[in-house]
């Protein structure tokens, strides 16, 4: 019966039944894989055979076909033909594996998202970091078992201090280093500490929803400040907490000028206010030099700086650090000391031997022309196959790229949550830019992250995007 496609459907294609062929077919091919009907690594009949079967136009079958594979439940092989995939889709997505036959409890296997932002994680010298951590772990002693630093461990924020002079110009040492597990704790700290109970956190519209997420968590306003072309503009607010990333803006990717960096720190000081500097990925930069940090032009007394590993070595990883200016030391600590403690101890040795070693600093310069290239292929080939559907916005910095939709995109009402599910089923990290916006005028478009493909999967990745985009159209206008 499996062999019999044109039997297993029943009654086979209706053409008055209100659907397309091509999407009744579709429905059904789907269906037949999940209720198992079809295993995975079936063949199916060549389209011209099925049509034949069917009774229905060759071209019904091939975009049937064709949007079964974008959506990743078939796969066409080269030279082979058109198979079901041996995960689909919708099992990915499980929480739990079906449970085997001796009736015991098996977890599924976790499946990762595509983030937008990642760097080359298939470039990280695990064999490297092993060593550094196999020989800084044999020198694990009592004292540092019952490490109770609540700023984290000192020879790494030694390290880290050293690391923000040299690279950002950063105005510190290694007093004013606290480590803590991301920038949404660290802002968390910020809100509950320094800050007056109704003073309000004040993001960038647009902005990153993380830190949105963060700044509602910790029970204070929350206010919004508006972006052009030049990043944050100063705050209406009299006071307050501004969340800020002048060296890359969220989701923009502007750089501000000096200019606008001193507007920003006349506000701080005229309304006696602080600003936190969000400094996600400022490594990444393939053209020019990059500016100064805000913190070192405001010299560590108004500015928060705050920075993440996430972005440089891997996100798992769970570390970032604070800048502090010195007069909030002792406040910020002792409010932590009281709810948290710090991060493992096991991660902060580990990354301090791979610091101490240099083995980070030549990791960031291999990736910088490791992201470089794979940003221009990206961009090649995006220029080639998604040009009619998305204008990529120019960019010298960082592990994603801006593209806002555009023709058909939005003549059709395609949504760009629905556009990034196509990218992530494609391969490509991506989310929407629409979720970035708040009060500012939404605008639809992608995230899309490249710095995480492989040189030799992203023209094939970028294809793959493009035909379900033109799979989608197509049905859209049938």
């Amino acid at each position: 019966m499996k062999d019999d496609f044109a039997t297993l459907w029943g009654g086979g294609l209706d053409p008055t039944a209100g659907k397309t062929l091509q999407r009744q077919l579709h429905t059904k091919i789907r269906t037949s894989i999940l209720d198992g009907k079809l295993a995975g690594g079936t063949r199916l009949p060549a389209s011209r055979m099925l049509a034949g079967r069917l009774g229905v136009a060759r071209i019904t079958v091939v975009q049937a076909y064709d949007q079964l594979v974008a959506e990743g439940y078939l796969e066409a092989r080269t030279g082979a033909g058109t198979f079901v995939a041996s995960g689909t889709p919708d099992q990915l997505t499980q929480t739990t594996s079906p449970s085997p036959s001796n009736g015991a409890f098996a977890p599924a296997r976790p499946q990762h998202t595509l983030l937008s932002g990642m760097p080359a994680l298939d470039q990280f010298p695990t064999a490297i970091w092993a060593r550094t951590t196999s020989r800084a772990m044999r020198k694990l002693d009592t004292n540092l078992m019952y490490h109770s630093d609540v700023m984290g461990f000192e020879p790494l924020r030694r390290n880290v201090a050293s690391y923000l002079q040299a690279s950002r110009s950063a105005v510190c040492d290694v007093s004013q280093i606290m480590i803590v597990t991301g920038l949404q704790q660290g802002l968390f700290l910020l809100a509950k500490t320094v800050l007056q109970s109704e003073a309000p956190i004040i993001l960038e519209d647009p902005g990153y929803d993380g830190m949105l997420a963060s700044a509602n968590a910790s029970g204070h306003p929350v206010r919004y400040t508006s972006v052009d072309d030049y990043g944050a503009l100063p705050p209406r607010e009299t006071q307050g907490l501004l969340v800020t990333s002048p060296s890359r803006q969220y989701p923009l990717g502007y750089t501000m000028p000096h200019s606008r960096r001193l507007e920003l720190l006349d506000w701080a000081r005229r309304t006696d206010s602080l600003v936190f500097e969000d400094d996600y990925d400022s490594e990444f930069r393939y053209a020019g030099h990059p500016l100064n940090s805000l913190q070192g032009i405001d010299g560590g007394q108004r500015v928060i700086y705050g920075g993440t590993f996430s972005k440089s070595l891997f996100p798992a990883l769970r570390l970032g650090y604070l800048v502090l200016p010195k007069h909030m030391i002792e406040q910020v600590a002792r409010f932590r000391s009281a709810t948290d403690s710090f991060p493992s101890i096991g991660g902060q040795i580990a990354l301090n031997a791979f610091m101490e070693d240099g083995d980070f600093t030549r990791h960031i310069r291999r990736l910088r022309m490791i992201h470089a290239k794979r940003k221009n292929l990206f961009t090649n080939f995006a220029d080639t196959h998604l040009k009619r559907f998305l204008d990529f916005q120019p960019s010298d910095a960082g592990l994603h790229l801006l593209a806002y939709s555009r023709g058909e995109l939005l003549d059709f009402g395609l949504s760009d949550g629905k556009l990034a599910s196509l990218a992530q089923n494609a391969g490509i990290g991506a989310v929407p830019v629409s979720n970035c916006f708040q009060f500012a005028p939404r605008r639809q478009g992608l995230l899309a992250g490249f710095a995480n493909l492989p040189d030799k999967t992203i023209e094939m990745v970028v294809k793959k995007f493009a035909h379900a985009i033109h799979m989608v159209l197509d049905t859209t206008t049938k």
